[in-house]
């Protein structure tokens, strides 16, 4: 990659962290490339992939200059990479993509006209579930009811008792100093699992959103995320109750923490800091039961 790519400035940074993603990482990237908004970066951080991944993004990247690839020589947690990769970037926009998404070729165009038209802080988009073989599952929850406009504790309510952090993030566009100052939520260790949960209060309550009702956004899920995840049903499932509570307890007071220093009036405060540890509880549980019931599943 040449010093002059290296330095250019650019209207729209897309970021993507790899991890082992060699089964659907060139039709992604393939995705990318074929955006008809052409101003942009791709900046894939490879946080030590042991399969092909290194050798596909390799020969893209002697193919288009747009791609900026950087294989990192340590091993990060998932949160942690997103820090190490806005380091590389010089657009204004950010969109962030996984190593397995699909987009639709107006994908960048329509956000970005979007994000720029409104003057908002970000514009999400509709997308659908995919499988492995690409065919749909169910579509994300309506966009619009959840995000459109300025912050409120509707918002944060419907997004804690819905529990579906991946539309919140994944197909959106925002500023990339907006997104920077997103980061210290996704690197708090103690919270690594619930980093979604502590951005999402971050986003929910501070930021003004528009949606596009466009189909522009496949996800992929897999049987019980089964790329990344264990599914032999523990022995000791039940046995980490009080770790548990009092990881809650802390996570409890980041949140309400940053439901006051929030941009929403003094009233939704008030309550929001009320019947923030109901909705805690409510979220915990149906987590809970959702991924003892995924184990169960798969151990039989």
């Amino acid at each position: 990659m040449s010093t002059e790519n290296i330095n250019k400035k650019v209207i729209l940074s897309v970021i993507m962290p790899v991890y082992e993603g060699e089964n659907f990482l060139e039709e992604t990237i393939n995705c990318i490339l074929r955006q008809t908004f052409r101003d942009f970066e791709l900046v894939i951080l490879d946080n030590q992939s042991k399969d092909n991944s290194q050798k596909i993004i390799k020969s893209f990247q002697l193919k288009d200059e747009k791609i900026k690839y950087i294989y990192d020589t340590k091993k990060r947690n998932g949160n942690d990479c997103f820090s190490e990769l806005m380091k590389h970037t010089s657009g204004k926009y950010l969109i962030v993509v996984n190593d397995d998404n699909y987009l639709d070729n107006n994908f960048f165009k329509t956000l970005l006209e979007k994000i720029q038209n409104t003057k908002s802080d970000m514009v999400v988009c509709n997308g659908r579930y995919i499988d492995e073989f690409k065919n749909e599952k169910k579509k994300f929850f309506d966009r619009e009811s959840y995000f459109k406009g300025k912050p409120n504790i509707f918002k944060i309510i419907k997004f804690f008792l819905k529990g579906d952090v991946i539309p919140l993030i994944l197909p959106s566009i925002m500023l990339s100093e907006t997104y920077k100052k997103m980061l210290p939520y996704l690197n708090l260790s103690k919270f690594e699992n619930d980093a979604d949960t502590l951005m999402g209060i971050k986003i929910l309550s501070n930021l003004s959103i528009e949606s596009d009702d466009g189909l522009l956004f496949f996800c992929r899920v897999y049987d019980a995320h089964k790329r990344h995840h264990d599914n032999k049903l523990p022995s000791n499932f039940f046995n980490n109750l009080i770790e548990k509570i009092k990881h809650d307890l802390n996570l409890l007071s980041h949140c309400i923490k940053e439901i006051y220093l929030s941009k929403i009036n003094y009233l939704s405060k008030i309550i929001l800091i009320i019947f923030f540890p109901f909705l805690l509880i409510i979220k915990r549980l149906k987590n809970i039961i959702y991924e003892f019931m995924g184990k169960l599943k798969n151990f039989i």
